[in-house]
């Protein structure tokens, strides 16, 4: 029973990212991209096999070496479709978080690494003498039933709070701590990236349009 609930938990994410990495290369194939990743990572224990959260979407090292600062993995093109991962190029900044333990503290939420799809930031400003900024980002089709004010949402794997919801758009404040440690200290307008729904919400839904259709 232990060993289960430890499967479970070990492919799940807590959104608090842990380091970044730079994409190396990126190669195409038939059904879609090969990338190589550079980081360094505290105490890396990843292996070939392992889950691991790039910009908030579940991935599989295929390949690392020997020093463990590089590794590989594969996006089929499903993953490319749904991501920001079609516009990764060399250089570029991704979040990286490895998947959690049983032990693990969870002091963001718990994140499937499950991409939704993708949305634009729509605005940025400093606030506060720089101690916090704001950022207002696209609210994609039929994404809103899953965001409530100071309720939880995945960012390119950063676990944030939504702060404000209006028409076609939800606020996010990040703090300097936050920027420093993730990509999104490279976000601008227009900047895409990756959102995945509170896990919660999701069920919920699913769960009602159960009840609903059985009521009919």
């Amino acid at each position: 029973m232990i060993h289960g609930l430890y499967t479970v938990i070990k492919i799940m994410f807590t959104g608090l990212i842990e380091t970044t990495g730079l994409i190396n290369s990126v190669v195409k194939t038939e059904g879609g991209k090969k990338f190589s990743v550079s980081a360094v990572i505290a105490d890396n224990d990843i292996e070939r096999g392992d889950s691991i959260s790039i910009n908030g979407a579940c991935q599989t090292v295929t390949e690392i070496d020997r020093k463990k600062n590089i590794f590989l993995f594969y996006s089929s093109f499903k993953t490319l479709e749904l991501t920001n991962f079609g516009i990764l190029a060399p250089g570029d900044e991704v979040n990286l978080e490895r998947a959690m333990l049983l032990s693990t503290r969870l002091g963001g939420h718990l994140v499937q690494g499950h991409v939704d799809g993708t949305a634009k930031i729509k605005s940025r400003s400093v606030r506060d003498n720089g101690n916090v900024e704001i950022f207002r980002v696209s609210m994609p089709a039929g994404f809103s039933k899953y965001i409530i004010p100071r309720g939880s949402i995945s960012v390119d794997g950063i676990s944030l709070t939504v702060t404000s919801i209006s028409k076609g758009e939800f606020e996010l404040i990040l703090i300097p701590e936050t920027l420093k440690k993730t990509n999104a200290k490279h976000w601008k307008k227009g900047t895409v990236v990756n959102l995945e729904a509170d896990l919660v919400a999701r069920y919920i839904e699913n769960l009602y349009s159960h009840t609903k259709q059985k009521r009919k």
